[in-house]
């Protein structure tokens, strides 16, 4: 049976062996966690280290518990399916926090450059006031150095702010995002409170988690 080299050398040409594909170490994958695959009320901690994340819950001062996967009140829904990334435990009526109970620590096992999240923003039924509070995402390297912040684009004083979904993204010049902190600035009434969805990163394939 005639081959593909017989052909190519009855045309006069010659064939030449390709060099073997180099072998590449730095492939990354968009990685977006959507917290839906676990029931509500789950503790999520180390639910998804194996692509590369960590998770819990801090203050400050620093006292660190779980983050946890729960689902959204009746009439809401998260970005993604029912369930959000929340600091809170047990309230029967909502995931929803601020600044005040503390944040989400995501800590990534590969530096980042740029990472995003969509926020929830809830109003709070405190009372009236001016502050324009909205939810944040800091970003921090591998040395606890604050690298920045994101805020959501639109606040407390925008038309479609409240009872919507926000993306929140941040980006570093270089891969160094070692860990970001996920809540909403609480700097007096009205308050803003919050829940987080679709976290995405990117991981290399070729390295351990």
């Amino acid at each position: 049976m005639p081959t593909f080299t017989s052909h190519v050398t009855q045309l006069g040409g010659t064939v030449t062996l390709r060099p073997p594909f180099p072998q590449y170490r730095n492939i990354w994958r968009t990685v977006t966690l959507t917290f839906d695959d676990v029931a509500h009320g789950t503790a999520v901690d180390t639910t998804y280290a194996g692509t590369g994340v960590t998770l819990a819950s801090v203050t400050y001062p620093p006292r660190t518990w779980s983050a946890y996967a729960r689902q959204m009140p009746l009439g809401a829904d998260g970005q993604s399916g029912k369930n959000v990334l929340t600091i809170i435990e047990s309230d029967p009526a909502h995931p929803w926090f601020d600044a005040r109970y503390g944040a989400i620590e995501v800590t990534f096992s590969q530096l980042q450059q740029s990472v995003s999240v969509w926020a929830y923003a809830m109003n709070s039924p405190e009372g009236a006031g001016n502050a324009d509070n909205r939810p944040f995402l800091e970003a921090y390297d591998a040395s606890g150095k604050y690298l920045g912040k994101a805020l959501t684009q639109l606040g407390v004083h925008d038309a479609n702010f409240i009872g919507h979904w926000h993306p929140l993204s941040f980006s570093s010049a270089s891969r160094n995002i070692a860990k970001i902190r996920l809540s909403s600035q609480a700097n007096g009434l009205p308050w803003t409170y919050t829940a987080f969805d679709n976290l995405t990163f990117d991981r290399n394939i070729f390295a351990s988690p």
